[in-house]
Formats: C-alpha cells, sequence, structure tokens
C-alpha cells in the first residue's frame, strides 16, 4: 500500500511540472470548459412546490398528478376577511370591489369562489334555479338580513366561505392545472371534455404561481384596512413567500461567507494571491455547479438552496492546504515550479482524500427518496469535485502564471508564533494523556449517542417562518377561524360509468364523511368533507319547497338522475370539482389545519383502515392531495437518511484504510469522526430540537467534513513517523505543520455555518 501511494504522489509531482511547462494551454482550455457551463447558468429555476419534493416517478407523486389531471389543483389561494359583520353593507360593498379586482387582474386564474358569487340552489313551483347569492344586491337591510339568514342557513357555505359568527369570510382562488407555456388546449372544460390530442401538458409552474401569488398580495395590500382586516394565505401562497425569501437569502450568505472567507484568507497568507485564487477557484466551483444544475432541467429546490454557500465554506480548505505549503517551499528555496510540484507530492493525495471523502459523505443522499435531498446529494457532491479539479489544476496553472511575491523569511523563526505555541502544547499534552483523553470522550459520545436515540422527528413548513410573520399569522388564524386552510383528497372510484347513482354507495360515501368529521385529537381536527352527495342533497331540499327536511339524498335512482340533469341544465358547472365526467368517480376534499406532516400520519392511516374495510365490491379508493404528499415526503426522507448515514460511514471508511494502508489504523481514525455526529444528535435532544429535512442532513456532511482533518493529520503523521519512528515527534510535527490548516479551515468552515443564523427562515 505504501508503494502505491507513494506513486501516486510521484504522478502528482509530475503533474505539478507539466502543469507549469504547459500553463497557458490548460488556461485556455479550463476557459472554454467554464464558458460552454456558464452559458447554461440563465436557465437556472427554481421550485419550492410540495409535489416538487417527491420524484416523479414515486407512486404518490403519480396519484397526484392524475388526481390533477381529473380534477384540476386542490391547492388554492385564500384571502380571508374579518370584519366586525360580514353582512353590513359597508364591508359588502369593499368585498365585491375586492372579489371584481381579484378576478380581473391575477393571472392564471382558474376560479374564484366568495359570498359574492357562492352557489345558492333554490326550488320554485316548476323549476330548480342556482343562481349567486348575490344575484340581485340587496336594496335595503331587510333584504340583507334575509340574505344573511340564508347563508348561515346553508350546510356548504359553513367553514368554506363563511364563519358561524359571519365575522370572517373567505374569497378561494384557483389556479390554471396547466401551465400557459407552450402549446396546450385553449377549450376550458375541466373533467368533463376529453382533450383532442394526448400531448402531455405542463403543469402550472412554480414562476407562474409566484406571478399569481404577488398579484394577489398586491391587491390585498390595497383593500387591507382597520375595519376590514385581511389575511392572505394557502399553500401556493406559502410556497412562494418560501420561494422569494430563500432567494433573498442565498444572496446574503453567498456575500456573508465570501467576506468571511476574504478575512479569513487576508489573515492566514497576507498576500493578495492567497486571498484572490482560492476565492476564484471556489467560485468557480459553484457555478459550474449551478450551471449543470440548469443545464440538466433540475431547478434549486427548498432544500438545495444552500448548496452555494456550502460550497463555498467547503471548497476553500482544498486551497488553503495546497497554499499553505506552497507559500513555505517557495519562501524557502524560490524556485515557484518546483513549489508548485512539491504541494502536489506533499498535499495532492490528501486534498484528493478530503475532497473525495467529503463528496462521499454528501453523495449518500443522491438516492434518498425526496427529491430536493437526492438533488443536493448529487450536485452538492459534484460542486465539491469540481472544485477539487479546480484547486489541482487552475490553482496551480495561476500561480505559474501571475508574479507571486518571494517572502525572505529567518528559518530559524519559522512558525515560532501563538498558533505554532499552542499547536506545540496541544501536541504535548495529547501524548501525555492519550488514555485519560480517548477514555473521557468515549464515555461523552456514548451519553450522547444515548440521548440521540430519543431525538424527535419534524417537518413543517410554516414554523420555517418567523413567529410573526404575515403567512404564519394568516395560516394560522384562517385555520382557526374557518377550521382549516389545507386539504386532503379522496377518490372512490367506482370503474363503471354512472357508478354513483347506486344509493347504498353514496350511504358509504355519508358514513366516510361523518366518520372523517369524528376524528380529533389535542393535535388535529377535521374542519370539514364535503363530496357529491352535499350537491344531491341541496338539490333534492330545493326539488321540495326549500324544506330542510328534505336535506337528503333521494333513494330512488331514476329520480337521482333527474335531480342532478336539472342541475346541470341550470347551468351550474360545480358538479366537475366533485365527480369524472362518466359519473364513475367521486372525489372528497377534506379540510384540515397546517400541521406538522408527521401528525397527519394517524390521520391517514384512520382513514385507509376505514376505506380498506367499508369500500368493498369492486370499489377503489386513493387517499392524495397535499396533506398525503408531505406525509409521504418526510417518511421517505426519515427512511432514506439512516441508509444514507450508514453509506457515508462505509464509504469514507474504506477510503481511510487505503489512505493509511491499515484496517485497524483506518477504523480507529473512524472514531473521532462518529464523535460530532452523536453529541449534535444528543445535543438536539437537550435543547429540544428536532431532525427535520434539513438538520438530518447534518450527519453525513459532518462525517464528509469532519475526516477532511482526520485525513490531513493521518496522512502527514504517517510521512513522519516512517522518517523518525516516534510517536510523540511526529504528532508534534504533523500540528505544527498540517495543523494549522487545519485550524483556519475549520473555522471557515465553523463561522459559515454560523452565518445560517442570520438565515430568514428557522430550520435554516
Amino acid at each position: 500500500m505504501r508503494t502505491v501511494i507513494e506513486r501516486i504522489d510521484t504522478r502528482l509531482e509530475q503533474l505539478g511540472y507539466f502543469i507549469v511547462k504547459n500553463r497557458f494551454k490548460v488556461l485556455v482550455a479550463l476557459l472554454l470548459m467554464v464558458a460552454f457551463f456558464l452559458s447554461y447558468l440563465p436557465k437556472t429555476t427554481v421550485d419550492t412546490s410540495t409535489e416538487g419534493f417527491l420524484h416523479q416517478t414515486d407512486p404518490a407523486r403519480i396519484a397526484y398528478d392524475k388526481f390533477r389531471e381529473q380534477f384540476g389543483r386542490d391547492e388554492r389561494m385564500v384571502v380571508a376577511i374579518e370584519a366586525e359583520d360580514i353582512f353590513s353593507f359597508k364591508t359588502l360593498e369593499k368585498l365585491k370591489a375586492l372579489h371584481k379586482e381579484l378576478q380581473a387582474k391575477v393571472p392564471h386564474l382558474n376560479d374564484m369562489t366568495s359570498l359574492i358569487n357562492a352557489r345558492n340552489t333554490q326550488g320554485s313551483e316548476h323549476a330548480l334555479l342556482v343562481e349567486d347569492l348575490f344575484e340581485h344586491w340587496p336594496q335595503n337591510e331587510a333584504d340583507l338580513q334575509k340574505l344573511k339568514q340564508t347563508a348561515l342557513a346553508n350546510p356548504l357555505y359553513k367553514n368554506v366561505l363563511l364563519s358561524e359568527d359571519a365575522k370572517f369570510s373567505v374569497i378561494v382562488m384557483e389556479s390554471n392545472t396547466y401551465s400557459s407555456l407552450g402549446e396546450q388546449n385553449t377549450d376550458e372544460f375541466g373533467g368533463f371534455e376529453d382533450t383532442a390530442d394526448n400531448k402531455p401538458q405542463k403543469f402550472l409552474t412554480d414562476q407562474e404561481n409566484s406571478e399569481m401569488v404577488q398579484a394577489v398580495q398586491k391587491i390585498v395590500q390595497k383593500y387591507h384596512s382597520e375595519d376590514f382586516k385581511l389575511y392572505f394565505s394557502g399553500s401556493p401562497t406559502v410556497s412562494a413567500f418560501l420561494k422569494s425569501t430563500m432567494m433573498q437569502d442565498m444572496k446574503k450568505f453567498n456575500i456573508l461567507i465570501i467576506v468571511t472567507i476574504i478575512i479569513f484568507l487576508s489573515l492566514l497568507f497576507r498576500r493578495v494571491s492567497g486571498v484572490l485564487l482560492p476565492l476564484l477557484t471556489v467560485i468557480l466551483g459553484v457555478l459550474l455547479t449551478l450551471s449543470l444544475m440548469a443545464m440538466m432541467g433540475v431547478p434549486i429546490k427548498v432544500v438545495t438552496q444552500i448548496v452555494p454557500s456550502l460550497l463555498l465554506a467547503v471548497g476553500v480548505g482544498a486551497s488553503v492546504h495546497m497554499l499553505a505549503i506552497f507559500y513555505k517551499h517557495l519562501d524557502q528555496h524560490e524556485n515557484k515550479a518546483d513549489a508548485i510540484a512539491h504541494t502536489l507530492a506533499h498535499s495532492g493525495l490528501a486534498v484528493i482524500m478530503t475532497s473525495l471523502t467529503t463528496a462521499a459523505g454528501i453523495a449518500s443522499f443522491a438516492l434518498s427518496e425526496v427529491a430536493p435531498v437526492a438533488d443536493f446529494g448529487l450536485f452538492a457532491s459534484l460542486g465539491v469535485l469540481f472544485i477539487l479539479a479546480f484547486s489541482l489544476i487552475l490553482l496551480p496553472v495561476l500561480l505559474a502564471i501571475f508574479p507571486i511575491k518571494v517572502k525572505s523569511v529567518d528559518k530559524s523563526q519559522l512558525h515560532h508564533d501563538f498558533m505554532d505555541k499552542f499547536l506545540h502544547k496541544t501536541a504535548q499534552f495529547s501524548y501525555e494523556h492519550a488514555t485519560k483523553i480517548t477514555i473521557i470522550s468515549l464515555a461523552f459520545m456514548m451519553t450522547m449517542a444515548f440521548y440521540a436515540t430519543s431525538i424527535i422527528y419534524s417537518h413543517n413548513t410554516l414554523t420555517w417562518f418567523p413567529e410573526d410573520h404575515p403567512i404564519r399569522v394568516a395560516t394560522q388564524t384562517i385555520d382557526q377561524k374557518m377550521r382549516g386552510s389545507i386539504s386532503l383528497e379522496v377518490i372512490v372510484d367506482t370503474h363503471k360509468e354512472n357508478g354513483l347513482y347506486d344509493y347504498a354507495l353514496l350511504q358509504d360515501l355519508e358514513h366516510f364523511i361523518a366518520y372523517t368529521l369524528s376524528l380529533k385529537n389535542d393535535r388535529y381536527f377535521i374542519g370539514k368533507a364535503m363530496s357529491i352527495t352535499d350537491v344531491m342533497k341541496e338539490i333534492h331540499k330545493a326539488l321540495n319547497a326549500n324544506d330542510p327536511q328534505f336535506y337528503t339524498i333521494a333513494k330512488d335512482k331514476k329520480l337521482l338522475a333527474q335531480e342532478i340533469l336539472l342541475f346541470e341544465n341550470s347551468g351550474s358547472d360545480d358538479l366537475e370539482d366533485f365527480v369524472d365526467s362518466a359519473f364513475s368517480k367521486a372525489r372528497i376534499t377534506i379540510k384540515m389545519p397546517w400541521l406538522d406532516a408527521f401528525e397527519y400520519h394517524d390521520v391517514l392511516e384512520k382513514l385507509k383502515n376505514y376505506t380498506d374495510t367499508h369500500f368493498v365490491n369492486g370499489t377503489s379508493v386513493v387517499i392524495t392531495g397535499m396533506i398525503p404528499l408531505l406525509s409521504n415526503t418526510m417518511s421517505a426522507a426519515i427512511e432514506s437518511s439512516g441508509s444514507s448515514y450508514m453509506i457515508a460511514f462505509g464509504v469514507i471508511t474504506l477510503m481511510m484504510i487505503f489512505l493509511l494502508g491499515s484496517i485497524r489504523l483506518g477504523l480507529i481514525s473512524m472514531i473521532p469522526n462518529l464523535f460530532p455526529i452523536f453529541v449534535v444528535l444528543g445535543m438536539m435532544v437537550i435543547f429540544d430540537f428536532s431532525l427535520d429535512m434539513f438538520t438530518m442532513l447534518i450527519g453525513a456532511i459532518v462525517i464528509g467534513m469532519a475526516v477532511d482533518d482526520t485525513v490531513h493529520f493521518m496522512h502527514n503523521f504517517r510521512r513522519s513517523h516512517i522518517a523518525s519512528h516516534d510517536t510523540k515527534l511526529s504528532i508534534d510535527q504533523t500540528l505544527r505543520s498540517s495543523g494549522r490548516a487545519m485550524m483556519v479551515t475549520s473555522i471557515v468552515l465553523s463561522v459559515g455555518f454560523y452565518i445560517y443564523m442570520f438565515a430568514s427562515l428557522n430550520n435554516i
């Protein structure tokens, strides 16, 4: 093994001389490659949608896409109105103006419902009248009070459009299902019309969603007042706010980390080249990574937003280690070509191994079932390798081309500064108290590992925002006043045309809704459940002199079909929200409050158990929508995170065994790298932090990066020990040489991650 490593060192030394000799040719080749990749950078996109968390081949994603194709988008924007009395002329006039302006100015809008155009089904002597609640604007207080009583008596309005105390109402906006970009069918017939061609259409894009939200937000700000308070929420709104906050934070992080790197590099090297060259190396690596994502059509998502700042912090370490050796050799021997070749021979392998271990730790997430986590694992690890390539090739090229001033040094006083004295004392202390340090460290690690077993899992996008953030306040207010702000969808498929005209099946739907509404505990409740049966009961009541006693489903199949036909002929297209064109599928929409994704597991499990046992005779049931997507996302994340940790640990251990040429030393060297993982997880439990989509990444990242210092230490320790056969001396020499760069890069990394403390989102 030693011979293999020596051969690698020799090859790297030869690479150094080759680069110096062909520096301009190599530079031109690199610039052409960089230019090719950067041409794709303007095509970078952002996606914060809920469905974006899952791969397109995921069964839950497939079911959700089928649902959207049939019934449209289930994620809706909600503008809530709070007033002393919604049914006052002043409030209603303002609501009417708001409704009209939203309808006229919001792009990509498919449908909008408020009290102004809410369906009001009434029966006359010879006809079924289906018109808007405010079809005829009230002329006096008596008319207004009559409309108020009608609205409060309508069970379809309760907790959907109007609160029970009539002080809170909402405008619900549904976007187009498909994007307006490219070719698409211009006829809007929803579920009752098959498209003429079978070309796949692109669902509404994240950018179009943002355009809608921005338009609504602008109008809401215009109408908001103390006596007409407006709250703007809904999952599309949360996604849009998340996206805008992410983009702002990305710029802020990148600037802060670059400033941090400049400061530390200036203090360490006190040379312009020592600042500019490493910075150029890592920035190019970041840009190539983002360009590759754009080239492959992969948008920046909630998790991958940290990739640029992560690469800036992580990538600078390779340049620091190489420049530390280069400047030292150049100052002592005053030969640039030899210094470059010596640097690659001395630290090239260690830099390669540290980059590979970091990449391996991050790449362990590339197989995650959660799409943005998999993207993070793939592209962040590729970014590390890009920076490695630039560190080994571009950095030596630039050192060879640009003039580097040689500093005269007093070799007898070399590195006899504060840091050198500190590292010397650290080496002595470590050697003299090795047994005590090992015992105490292992005991502490085992204690933290015990705490780590109690880690709590969580995923709640809403709590990522500060408590006083408008979107968080709005969502929580709507949840409280209107009994829920997001929904899960249940599709009951009879697999036969007109299968929904079966009275027994309709009773099963009613029983299922009653069961659903009974589900509640101290964490969740069901605010509302709606289906085709609500429309059927509404029609039957209207056709029986509007008598509330007839708010039931017609038992006779022929009568039921006639009532539905009358409703369709009235001009209303509301049926398409609840059934398909063949009347074989029924949609049940269940409203719930915005909760932690893990708190939905109990509801989903109970609903599935009920449908499995109560819907038989060829009827199938699919549970989909926002809530199952969130639940499946986090379940997949947790299942994949454990395997990611094991993959990272296994791959990195094999690399350490190769580098050290010993199985025993390789395994021993991994112990200090497990220490920070258990300590961090244990501290998270002690201080009540949960493991979410972001914090679960810590383990694999830490394994990959903590090993970097171990690699540099063990690589140089092995070299020194072969020469001296003195363990104490080798430890001292290693810390006083590589230890300096190890300390600086670790401080830069620590500060780089600490910068995330200034994020607008709590999870970052």
